[in-house]
């Protein structure tokens, strides 16, 4: 079993449980901080968590005022297990989708103010995965795409972090 804690918020310190898997690659503790440090107050906003492993990612935006978040894993087990820790979130609309990231961006219809993608490193094509997501932001939405530093991906626009081997994009529409 992997468990993080959420870092800020209204649910400061709850911790969520997870199957170890060896796809998952939770976003550690401080790139997460210094994720959310920049995002700033989320607060109202609808997120959607692309490659959702763990849901750390979405259930730290649901602690810091996400009004709705949407996961969406291939894996049953994450999916189940992301259901189960959602129950903990309950001032925040919680979706859970088992499907493919690609295949659910070709078929979603609604619109996010902010997006997360995490896909495992090396395994997705960038490119498609920034474009495809992208057309799901509203107007002022952003795109935060985690990725591997070594993989030497460069969005068409935006603004790079990099914290040791993992790289944070922030893309705009």
């Amino acid at each position: 079993m992997t468990d993080l804690a959420i870092l800020a918020g209204a649910y400061k310190g709850t911790r969520i449980s997870s199957p170890a898997s060896a796809e998952t690659r939770p976003t550690s503790a401080r790139v997460r901080k210094s994720l959310f440090d920049i995002l700033g107050d989320l607060s109202g906003i609808s997120a959607l968590d692309l490659f959702a492993g763990t849901g750390a990612l979405g259930f730290e935006a649901a602690s810091r005022g996400a009004s709705s978040v949407t996961f969406v894993d291939i894996e049953r087990r994450l999916s189940d297990s992301i259901r189960k820790n959602g129950l903990l979130f309950d001032e925040t609309n919680i979706e859970v989708i088992t499907k493919d990231a690609f295949r659910f961006l070709k078929t979603c219809m609604d619109k996010f103010d902010l997006i997360f993608a995490d896909p495992p490193y090396g395994s997705a094509d960038l490119d498609l995965l920034s474009e495809s997501a992208s057309g799901l932001l509203n107007s002022r939405g952003r795109l935060v795409l985690e990725s591997s530093a070594r993989e030497g991906w460069r969005p068409k626009k935006g603004e790079i972090r990099a914290y040791g081997d993992t790289q944070l994009s922030f893309i705009v529409p």
